[in-house]
Protein backbone atom coordinates (compact mmCIF):
# COMPACT_ATOMS: atom_id res chain seq x y z
CA UNK A 1 0.00 0.00 0.00
CA UNK A 2 2.80 2.45 0.85
CA UNK A 3 4.56 1.88 -2.48
CA UNK A 4 1.34 2.13 -4.43
CA UNK A 5 0.39 5.42 -2.78
CA UNK A 6 3.88 6.86 -3.30
CA UNK A 7 3.87 5.83 -6.98
CA UNK A 8 0.74 7.92 -7.40
CA UNK A 9 2.82 10.99 -6.57
CA UNK A 10 5.09 10.51 -9.60
CA UNK A 11 4.48 12.97 -12.44
CA UNK A 12 5.89 12.97 -15.97
CA UNK A 13 8.01 16.07 -15.40
CA UNK A 14 9.59 14.80 -12.16
CA UNK A 15 13.29 14.25 -11.54
CA UNK A 16 13.18 11.79 -8.66
CA UNK A 17 15.67 10.32 -6.20
CA UNK A 18 14.81 6.85 -4.88
CA UNK A 19 16.81 5.73 -1.86
CA UNK A 20 17.80 2.09 -1.54
CA UNK A 21 15.70 -0.08 0.79
CA UNK A 22 12.85 -2.55 0.86
CA UNK A 23 9.94 -0.09 1.09
CA UNK A 24 11.33 2.18 -1.61
CA UNK A 25 11.78 -0.90 -3.79
CA UNK A 26 8.04 -1.55 -3.51
CA UNK A 27 7.44 1.96 -4.85
CA UNK A 28 9.15 0.95 -8.10
CA UNK A 29 6.83 -2.05 -8.43
CA UNK A 30 3.88 0.36 -8.73
CA UNK A 31 5.37 2.97 -11.06
CA UNK A 32 3.65 2.80 -14.42
CA UNK A 33 4.63 4.29 -17.73
CA UNK A 34 6.05 7.76 -17.14
CA UNK A 35 8.45 10.28 -18.62
CA UNK A 36 9.88 10.98 -15.15
CA UNK A 37 13.61 10.49 -14.64
CA UNK A 38 14.92 8.50 -11.69
CA UNK A 39 18.21 8.54 -9.81
CA UNK A 40 19.00 5.86 -7.24
CA UNK A 41 21.78 4.53 -5.06
CA UNK A 42 20.27 1.04 -5.03
CA UNK A 43 21.65 -1.49 -7.51
CA UNK A 44 18.48 -3.60 -7.31
CA UNK A 45 16.39 -0.44 -7.70
CA UNK A 46 18.29 0.55 -10.85
CA UNK A 47 17.71 -2.92 -12.33
CA UNK A 48 13.98 -2.74 -11.56
CA UNK A 49 13.68 0.73 -13.10
CA UNK A 50 15.48 -0.41 -16.26
CA UNK A 51 13.38 -3.57 -16.55
CA UNK A 52 10.28 -1.33 -16.61
CA UNK A 53 11.78 0.76 -19.42
CA UNK A 54 12.12 3.84 -17.22
CA UNK A 55 14.86 6.44 -17.55
CA UNK A 56 17.29 5.85 -14.69
CA UNK A 57 20.66 6.97 -13.39
CA UNK A 58 22.84 5.21 -10.84
CA UNK A 59 24.83 7.12 -8.23
CA UNK A 60 28.53 6.21 -8.20
CA UNK A 61 30.60 5.36 -5.14
CA UNK A 62 31.37 2.58 -2.66
CA UNK A 63 28.94 -0.34 -2.72
CA UNK A 64 27.72 -1.64 0.63
CA UNK A 65 27.52 -5.43 0.13
CA UNK A 66 24.67 -6.18 2.56
CA UNK A 67 22.21 -3.75 0.95
CA UNK A 68 23.67 -3.54 -2.59
CA UNK A 69 23.57 0.23 -2.26
CA UNK A 70 26.02 3.03 -2.93
CA UNK A 71 27.05 4.94 0.20
CA UNK A 72 29.76 7.27 1.45
CA UNK A 73 31.61 10.40 0.41
CA UNK A 74 31.83 9.63 -3.32
CA UNK A 75 28.10 8.93 -3.45
CA UNK A 76 27.41 12.22 -1.69
CA UNK A 77 29.59 14.05 -4.23
CA UNK A 78 27.57 12.40 -7.02
CA UNK A 79 24.33 13.65 -5.46
CA UNK A 80 25.56 17.24 -5.13
CA UNK A 81 25.07 18.05 -8.81
CA UNK A 82 21.39 17.09 -8.88
CA UNK A 83 18.25 19.05 -8.00
CA UNK A 84 15.33 16.69 -7.44
CA UNK A 85 11.65 17.53 -7.61
CA UNK A 86 10.92 14.63 -5.24
CA UNK A 87 12.83 12.15 -3.11
CA UNK A 88 11.57 8.89 -1.68
CA UNK A 89 13.69 7.90 1.31
CA UNK A 90 13.74 4.87 3.60
CA UNK A 91 14.39 5.00 7.34
CA UNK A 92 15.28 2.40 9.95
CA UNK A 93 13.85 4.44 12.79
CA UNK A 94 11.45 7.35 13.33
CA UNK A 95 11.31 9.02 16.71
CA UNK A 96 9.68 12.25 17.90
CA UNK A 97 12.95 13.48 19.44
CA UNK A 98 15.67 11.76 17.40
CA UNK A 99 13.98 12.25 14.02
CA UNK A 100 14.78 9.88 11.14
CA UNK A 101 17.62 7.51 12.00
CA UNK A 102 19.76 4.74 10.53
CA UNK A 103 22.56 2.56 11.94
CA UNK A 104 25.11 3.48 9.26
CA UNK A 105 26.84 6.87 9.05
CA UNK A 106 27.62 6.50 5.32
CA UNK A 107 23.97 5.73 4.54
CA UNK A 108 22.95 8.71 6.65
CA UNK A 109 25.22 10.99 4.60
CA UNK A 110 23.51 9.88 1.38
CA UNK A 111 20.01 10.36 2.79
CA UNK A 112 20.87 13.76 4.24
CA UNK A 113 22.28 15.05 0.93
CA UNK A 114 19.33 13.68 -1.08
CA UNK A 115 16.91 15.46 1.28
CA UNK A 116 18.89 18.68 0.99
CA UNK A 117 18.80 18.52 -2.83
CA UNK A 118 15.04 17.77 -3.09
CA UNK A 119 12.02 20.06 -3.31
CA UNK A 120 9.62 17.50 -1.74
CA UNK A 121 10.73 14.60 0.43
CA UNK A 122 8.71 11.54 1.36
CA UNK A 123 9.90 8.97 3.89
CA UNK A 124 8.32 5.59 3.14
CA UNK A 125 8.08 3.61 6.37
CA UNK A 126 5.78 0.98 7.78
CA UNK A 127 4.48 1.22 11.35
CA UNK A 128 7.31 -0.93 12.76
CA UNK A 129 9.82 1.93 12.23
CA UNK A 130 8.14 4.31 14.71
CA UNK A 131 9.62 4.81 18.18
CA UNK A 132 12.91 3.23 17.09
CA UNK A 133 16.18 5.13 17.37
CA UNK A 134 19.40 4.14 15.60
CA UNK A 135 22.84 5.72 16.08
CA UNK A 136 22.73 8.31 13.27
CA UNK A 137 20.06 10.96 12.64
CA UNK A 138 19.82 12.03 9.00
CA UNK A 139 16.87 14.47 9.23
CA UNK A 140 14.47 16.15 11.60
CA UNK A 141 10.82 15.09 11.35
CA UNK A 142 9.76 18.49 9.99
CA UNK A 143 11.95 18.03 6.88
CA UNK A 144 9.90 15.19 5.39
CA UNK A 145 6.40 13.87 4.84
CA UNK A 146 5.96 10.32 6.16
CA UNK A 147 3.94 7.82 4.15
CA UNK A 148 3.01 4.87 6.32
CA UNK A 149 0.53 2.01 6.68
CA UNK A 150 -0.56 2.82 10.23
CA UNK A 151 -0.26 5.89 12.41
CA UNK A 152 1.54 5.63 15.72
CA UNK A 153 -0.36 6.65 18.83
CA UNK A 154 0.40 10.06 20.28
CA UNK A 155 2.93 12.71 19.53
CA UNK A 156 3.79 12.46 15.86
CA UNK A 157 1.02 14.35 14.09
CA UNK A 158 1.84 17.64 15.84
CA UNK A 159 5.48 17.57 14.69
CA UNK A 160 5.34 16.30 11.12
CA UNK A 161 3.14 15.52 8.19
CA UNK A 162 2.01 11.90 8.07
CA UNK A 163 -0.03 10.38 5.28
CA UNK A 164 -1.61 7.14 6.43
CA UNK A 165 -2.31 4.67 3.64
CA UNK A 166 -5.42 2.72 4.62
CA UNK A 167 -5.98 -0.65 2.90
Amino acid sequence: MIGEYAAGLVNNEDFIYIDSGTTTSRLIDHIGSTKATFVTNGIIHAQKLLSKGLKAYMIGGRIKPITASVVGAQGVRSLMKFNFTKAFIGSNGIDINAGFTTPDNEEAMMKEKAIEKSFSVFVLADHSKFRKVYPVTFAELKKCCIITDRLPFGGFSDKTIIREVIP
